[in-house]
């Protein structure tokens, strides 16, 4: 899979965080679900409560390693999405005849992504712009996800590896979480779903093509930003539980292992909690040889 996640900071001229909840979860998403060839899509934002208060601060501070004071004042949400290949994600927005009319089947003249601007972080020079973050991520899946008919617990680890050398997704820190850290998670019958990410070393894998080459994102302003944020972090864990509860409950069996594995290999580490907004269910079976979405 090509995977994406899309950092993106809501237009803070315009927008409080739960209205950029709305505008995004709904109009955006009616859009940006019709990108050509997508195979999953789904849009994280973060919690109104505190991941302190949620999870008590005896066990924050249990479960944190130097956690950043700032991290997300970057963001407001991020999508991740799925395609089969890189050239599907760099196409993704290519226009395609869908809307059935008398004159047959034409491009819909109503699909458009245009509202990012007012939605997300503008570009003050740059009409029309807006700030994107979007990384490439290797996921490793430690336990399928099984969504219930009902909001339940999402909780992202973002950790930064001590050693991760020049590839994060194939260093001898993330081998060692694969062989030593995934396998203890992978056993939580009480957890929905385990997801463990690594970004990929190249920033501009997921903005490359995507983006114009003169866009605000290729300029020095944009990648400057991009590598700032990249410093907080080399990848991040995915956890679905029903409750705060049951997550704390399952982590409190095995603690001590994953603390002296989080204290060997992570410079940091921290959680935060996700309102999850599932668009199209992730599809990673192999895609059918005819048109779909």
């Amino acid at each position: 899979m090509f995977k994406v996640f899309a950092f993106l900071k809501r237009n803070t001229h315009l927008l409080s965080h739960d209205e950029y909840r709305a505008g995004h979860v709904g109009y955006h998403c009616g859009q940006s679900r019709r990108l050509k060839n997508i195979r999953g899509y789904l849009v994280n934002v973060w919690s109104n409560t505190p991941i302190e208060e949620r999870l008590g601060k005896q066990w924050h501070d249990a479960l944190s390693i130097h956690p950043p004071n700032d991290f997300i004042n970057w963001w407001d949400g991020f999508p991740e999405v799925f395609f089969d290949h890189r050239e599907d994600w760099v196409t993704a927005t290519t226009l395609e005849p869908t809307r059935a009319t008398a004159d047959g089947l034409v491009i819909d003249p109503d699909w458009s992504l245009s509202d990012g601007p007012q939605l997300f972080n503008p570009v003050a020079d740059r009409p029309g712009e807006f700030q994107p973050c979007h990384l490439r991520m290797h996921e490793h899946v430690i336990r399928p996800v099984l969504r219930a008919e009902q909001k339940t617990f999402k909780l992202m680890q973002f950790f930064k590896l001590k050693q991760p050398e020049a590839e994060p997704n194939v260093s001898a820190a993330a081998q060692q979480l694969l062989s030593d850290y995934a396998p203890i998670i992978s056993r939580w019958h009480n957890c929905n779903g385990a997801i463990l990410n690594f970004r990929d070393s190249n920033r501009e894998a997921a903005m490359d093509d995507f983006y114009k080459p003169d866009s605000w994102g290729h300029s020095p302003e944009g990648l400057a930003h991009r590598a700032a944020f990249c410093d907080y972090f080399d990848g991040a864990i995915e956890y679905h539980f029903h409750t705060p509860t049951a997550f704390l409950a399952t982590r409190a069996a095995d603690q001590a292992r994953l603390r002296a594995l989080e204290e060997a290999h992570f410079s940091s580490c921290w959680y935060v909690e996700v309102d999850e907004n599932l668009v199209v269910m992730p599809n990673r079976n192999p895609a059918p040889n005819f048109y779909f979405r």
